[in-house]
C-alpha cells in the first residue's frame, strides 16, 4: 500500500534522517480537477520506492515514485507536471509527463531529495586536517576533528574538537591526516568506529608499512593514497581531492545502496488499457482474466477492462 492518510510527515522525516536513510519529499504546488490532490499536500518516498502520505491517487502515483527515486539518485530536486494535456509554454526546468489513463486531472509537484548527513571523523592537527575540517563543514558534513592542539586552532564554530583520538559510534567516514604524527594510533582509533570508509593520507609505500598488521577485513575499509588524482600539492588541494572522493563514495553508499530506481523490480509492465507503466509489486488495481494477471494504474482503467476484456486482453 502506497499511501497513508494523516501522515505526520515532519515526524517521519525526522525519523528517517535520524536513521540515516535517504528519501524524497514531494509537495503538491498546483492541482486541477478531477485529481483529488490538494496544494501543499506532502508525501515521503523512501529509497525502496514506498510512498507515505497522500498527494492524489490514480496513475500519478507511479510517475511520482519513479521521479522521486531519480531525484535521490541524482541528488537534485525537480518540478514535475503530470497531465493528460501538454503545455508548450512550460519553462524547460519543469519536467512534464503525459498521462494516457482515465483518471485525468493535472498535478504539479516539487520533489526534493533528502540525503543523510555524513559524519566525518578527521584524525590529525596537520594543515591538511584543518583544511579538510573547514571545507567539509561548509559542505554540510557533521565534522569531528581529533588531535593534539586542535582546540587551540581557530576553527569554524560547529566543528567538534577533541584533543584525544576518539572512536565515536554511528555511521561515518574517517580520514587519517596525521601525516607521520601518530598514524598507527589514529588508524586503530578509526578502525574501532563504524566508519564505512577510512581514507589514509599516505603514499602506497608508507601506507603499506603502517597497515602491515591489519586484518583483511580492516584493509577493505582503508584506502591510500587518499583522494582523487588531481595533482594536489597544497593542504587545500589535498582536502579538495579527498572530499571529492568522499562525495563520490558516500553518494553511492547512501543512494546506490539504499535506493532502487525501479522501485524494487527489474522490470515493469504496462496497463493494458492506457499503456501507463505499472509496478505490479505495488499496484492497488489488478485482476486475473483467462489465467493471466493484469495490473492497472487506477480504478478507472480496471473498470474499463472488466467492461470489455476482449478489447484489452493479451494476445
Amino acid at each position: 500500500m502506497y499511501f497513508f492518510v494523516n501522515l505526520n510527515w515532519i515526524q517521519r522525516a525526522a525519523e528517517l534522517e535520524k536513521e540515516g536513510k535517504p528519501f524524497s519529499l514531494a509537495t503538491v504546488i498546483n492541482a486541477s480537477a478531477p485529481t483529488s490532490a490538494k496544494p501543499v499536500a506532502k508525501a515521503i518516498i523512501t529509497g525502496d520506492g514506498k510512498m507515505e502520505g497522500w498527494i492524489g491517487g490514480g496513475c500519478s502515483k507511479e510517475v511520482v515514485v519513479e521521479e522521486a527515486l531519480k531525484c535521490l539518485n541524482s541528488g537534485r530536486s525537480t518540478i514535475l507536471r503530470v497531465t493528460p494535456q501538454p503545455d508548450t509554454s512550460l519553462n524547460h526546468s519543469v519536467k512534464e509527463v503525459l498521462l494516457t489513463c482515465e483518471s485525468g486531472g493535472t498535478l504539479e509537484l516539487h520533489i526534493e531529495p533528502v540525503l543523510p548527513v555524513t559524519k566525518l571523523l578527521i584524525y590529525g592537527s596537520t594543515p591538511a586536517a584543518t583544511a579538510l575540517a573547514q571545507m567539509a563543514y561548509v559542505m554540510d558534513f557533521d565534522v569531528h576533528l581529533f588531535g593534539a592542539g586542535v582546540t587551540e586552532i581557530e576553527m569554524i564554530k560547529g566543528i567538534q574538537l577533541e584533543e584525544q583520538f576518539q572512536s565515536p559510534p554511528g555511521r561515518s567516514v574517517a580520514i587519517v591526516a596525521t601525516q607521520g604524527e601518530g598514524d598507527l594510533k589514529a588508524l586503530k582509533a578509526a578502525i574501532k568506529t563504524d566508519a564505512l570508509h577510512i581514507f589514509f593520507i599516505a603514499s602506497k609505500k608508507k601506507g603499506g608499512e603502517v597497515t602491515a598488521g591489519f586484518s583483511p577485513e580492516d584493509m577493505d575499509k582503508i584506502k591510500f593514497p587518499a583522494g582523487l588524482d588531481i595533482g594536489a600539492v597544497t593542504p587545500e588541494e589535498i582536502a579538495i581531492s579527498i572530499l571529492a572522493e568522499i562525495v563520490q563514495v558516500t553518494r553511492k553508499d547512501s543512494v546506490g545502496g539504499e535506493v532502487k530506481e525501479d522501485s524494487g523490480l527489474t522490470s515493469k509492465i504496462k496497463d493494458p488499457v492506457c499503456g501507463m507503466t505499472v509496478n505490479p509489486a505495488t499496484s492497488e488495481y489488478s485482476l486475473e482474466h483467462n489465467d493471466e494477471m493484469y495490473y492497472f494504474c487506477c480504478g478507472g482503467c480496471k473498470d474499463s477492462f472488466e467492461a470489455e476484456p476482449a478489447k484489452f486482453e493479451l494476445t
